[in-house]
């Protein structure tokens, strides 16, 4: 008897429903403390620290409201990385207008970074100098020692928290805003960097997906890092070949001269106080040539300049002469592949280089970030790989600088569309507010109305 009870006692609590979780408090909006931003409304959101933690920290979270009657949110991200996404819708609203007329749009301060979330990491976010690639075992080890270094500093000042600053970790962030919204799925626009997060989201969420748009971004959604960083390197050089087909017959030659020269012995930069060897004039030049034609000129009198032995044309700025980024690290650092070896950075560099003579490996995801994330206190937590093909058609849209790798993201999902820009510049929606591609970017999240296949914008 005592028997027959227990199993029926057992048998009540297995088909017993089981309680649904607790819902999210809905956001209590108030004014945002943004200047010029009347309409801009903020909240504070608990979030889990990660999957695995009791700890909560808070996100402040910020809506334009619909105009019309509301059927839905969508959720962006400007990239960056970093904080001030708060401020960055709060200086360009007009973007949004067409979106407003039948969806919030909310955006968030991310974790870790500055701006109005509660979880801020101590951390030096400023400007960070591309370090030269390592000529032997001995100076890759210092360059190890000193990320780590930089690395634990930050990283001491709430580890937990610096431990979980992966694009994985913003994804998660930003579906507890979607619960928080009571919106079953989510569109979300992913801009530069932000991206990346658009990738983790549809990786962890593809059932919570809705639209998902993302502009000027990366391919974070590999299976081979290293063919990928190839086809980078491809792209960079045909990039470079517009500006050869511009310059004068035999500028190439000239400028692969000057980069041999300069990797023999550094070119003085007097005016900027500094040296560059042939990365270092490739990174430059490249960064120099982005905005397009109307520039193009000053980079060909710089390259004569160098000729004669004054490379102060290819200078930045007076304050930040060398190639670099700003940020730290924090978020990349987890997201990337790193180098394990000297040989690992070696390897590399001499295949870009084969591959694109004009360009080499002059490019962030095989400079920057491999030489400044080498030897980070913290494993990477989240890195490339590909999104479900059951998420539903996206859309994406890029210039000369991203239209490929932009491209290569969303046509992993059948059905997806890429608006191609015939033109310099970066983040068609975000920063330089395309008509063009603010009016497709509309229909398609509030209708699900994708362009046809080939279009392009002016």
């Amino acid at each position: 008897m005592l028997r027959m009870l227990k199993t029926f006692l057992a048998l009540a609590v297995l088909s017993a429903p089981v309680s649904a979780q607790a819902p999210q408090p809905s956001p209590q909006w108030s004014a945002c403390p943004i200047a010029n931003a009347p309409e801009l409304q903020c909240a504070g959101l608990s979030v889990a620290l990660s999957p695995k933690s009791d700890r909560k920290i808070t996100l402040k979270i910020a809506r334009l409201p619909a105009t019309g009657a509301k059927k839905g949110s969508v959720l962006v991200n400007f990239g960056g990385p970093q904080g001030y996404q708060i401020a960055s819708l709060g200086s360009r609203t007009q973007i949004f207008d067409k979106i407003r007329a039948s969806m919030d749009v909310v955006t968030w301060d991310p974790r870790g970074y500055p701006g109005l979330s509660g979880a801020v990491l101590q951390c030096d976010w400023g400007f960070m100098r591309t370090p030269a690639f390592p000529a032997d075992k001995a100076a890759f080890d210092r360059l190890v020692a000193a990320n780590k270094a930089r690395g634990e500093k930050c990283r001491d000042t709430d580890p937990a928290l610096f431990d979980h600053m992966d694009a994985a970790s913003d994804a998660r962030d930003a579906d507890a805003i979607r619960a928080a919204l009571d919106e079953d799925e989510m569109n979300f626009l992913g801009l530069s960097y932000g991206g990346t997060i658009a990738q983790s989201y549809a990786r962890l969420f593809p059932h919570r997906v809705r639209t998902m748009y993302v502009d000027g971004t990366g391919n974070h959604s590999l299976r081979d890092w290293e063919r990928g960083l190839d086809t980078i390197a491809r792209q960079n050089e045909l990039f470079m070949d517009r500006f050869f087909a511009w310059a004068p017959a035999g500028t190439e030659k000239r400028w692969r001269a000057l980069i041999a020269k300069a990797d023999r012995e550094p070119i003085p930069a007097p005016k900027a106080d500094a040296r560059y060897d042939g990365t270092q004039l490739q990174s430059l030049a490249f960064v120099k040539l982005r905005p397009g034609p109307a520039r193009w000129a000053d980079v060909l009198a710089a390259v004569t300049a160098a000729e004669k032995g004054d490379a102060s044309g290819f200078a930045l700025s007076s304050s930040q002469p060398y190639p670099g980024l700003p940020g730290g690290g924090v978020k990349e650092c987890l997201d990337f592949p790193r180098p394990a070896t000297r040989q690992d950075v070696a390897r590399t560099v001499k295949r870009l280089r084969a591959i694109a003579p004009n360009t080499g490996a002059a490019f962030p995801l095989a400079w920057h970030l491999p030489l400044t994330c080498a030897g980070w206190p913290t494993p990477v937590t989240n890195p490339p790989k590909p999104m479900p093909r059951t998420l539903p058609p996206m859309l994406g849209a890029g210039t000369w600088q991203d239209y490929d790798s932009t491209r290569r993201v969303v046509e992993q999902i059948p059905g997806s569309r890429t608006i191609e820009h015939d033109g310099p510049g970066h983040n068609l929606f975000g920063a330089m507010a395309n008509p063009c591609v603010i009016d497709h970017v509309s229909k398609y999240v509030t209708e699900r109305r994708l362009p046809s296949a080939g279009t392009t914008c002016p």
